[in-house]
């Protein structure tokens, strides 16, 4: 692992800013009965053995990733996650955001670690909650996945209007409707295919063939067509909405767990929040997120649900049966830094 720190920073370039680790907890020692005796010097070796391979890791890793490997490394095992690699990835892009993407990638813009910069225990309130989308699998669905469900929904709305009479539907086929399902040229399934994409159905009828009667019977039917499918998007996309919310919230509430856990303040996560509420535009919610008024007033209940203390002690309890520090490398993709499971420890000396 001697080249990590020159790899790393050769593929993703110098990084505008610095993250300090002060504050980064202890390494918990294992939970024992009062009647069991203890070992200290073996204790206090192992502990030693672990500094000194976290010392290994500051002088290998760029400071923000050493201080990311940290929390999450620490995350990891304080909260029974560390069977799986988890891998990290900044972003240079100045944006006050993180996200859970691909597999256990955890992906932080530079702009939100500068925010909390130095407060070790945002940090690992921001990575819980991304971790905590990858354990309840909520990946959110592509653009190109909520397009095609959103063209199915317009193809719903034709197919409605159409089965009423042939005539219709061959009017339909004549203006070329599909283009306007897909928002380009081009047909569906069997479609009229050649004319050009239509900002609306009802545009396609200005300038064709069809007269008189014929025509604004036509004209009626794709307002209907429209309406119709501005329903179904509307009614989608809110169900898409509800969702990402009830989502931000589990993620918000298991990320706070997963940081008392290992040892951060809970105070933490109302920072995070608040730095959130101070963006433009953030006081009311939006189609993914819930206002973080809402965030912080919710973070607050979880205090008296999940007494500090009980996390704390299950916390420890975790550590002690993972007491080995996680090891890490450079991912495959050659841009982010793995993690490795508890398994990938065999090389860890005892």
């Amino acid at each position: 692992m001697t080249n990590v720190k020159k790899i790393l920073f050769t593929a993703i370039g110098s990084l505008s800013f610095v993250l300090f680790h002060n504050g980064l907890p202890a390494q918990a020692k294992p939970t024992r009965s009062i009647t069991e005796p203890v070992d200290l010097k073996v204790a206090q070796a192992k502990t030693a053995k672990a500094n000194d391979f976290y010392k290994q890791a500051e002088k290998q890793l760029p400071q923000d990733y050493y201080v990311l490997y940290r929390v999450i490394e620490r995350l990891a095992r304080a909260n029974g996650l560390d069977s799986r690699p988890w891998r990290v990835y900044i972003s240079p892009k100045y944006d006050i955001n993180a996200f859970a993407t691909q597999v256990n990638l955890l992906a932080f813009y530079s702009g939100l670690l500068e925010m909390v910069h130095g407060d070790t225990d945002a940090i690992a309130c921001v990575a819980g909650h991304e971790m905590a989308h990858h354990v309840q699998n909520h990946i959110a669905l592509g653009e190109a996945e909520r397009q095609k469900i959103l063209q199915q929904k317009r193809t719903e709305a034709i197919q409605q209007v159409a089965a009423e009479e042939q005539d219709l539907r061959d009017d339909l086929l004549r203006i070329n409707a599909g283009s306007w399902v897909t928002g380009q040229a081009g047909s569906l399934g069997n479609l009229i295919p050649g004319s050009r994409g239509i900002p609306g159905l009802v545009g396609a009828i200005v300038g064709s063939v069809l007269q008189g009667q014929r025509q604004q019977r036509l004209q009626n039917a794709a307002k209907q067509i429209e309406q119709i499918a501005a329903e179904k998007e509307a009614k989608v996309r809110k169900e898409w909405s509800d969702l990402s919310h009830r989502q931000e919230f589990e993620a918000d509430k298991l990320g706070y767990q997963y940081a008392v856990r290992a040892g951060f303040k809970p105070e933490g996560c109302l920072t995070l929040m608040n730095v959130l509420n101070r963006l433009p535009g953030s006081q009311t919610p939006g189609e993914t997120h819930p206002a973080p008024s809402d965030r912080i007033a919710a973070l607050k209940a979880l205090a008296s649900q999940y007494p500090t203390a009980t996390l704390v002690a299950e916390g420890r309890r975790n550590l002690s049966t993972s007491p080995k520090p996680l090891t890490y490398d450079l991912s495959r993709d050659q841009v982010s830094l793995r993690i490795n499971s508890k398994s990938a420890q065999s090389s860890f000396p005892e």
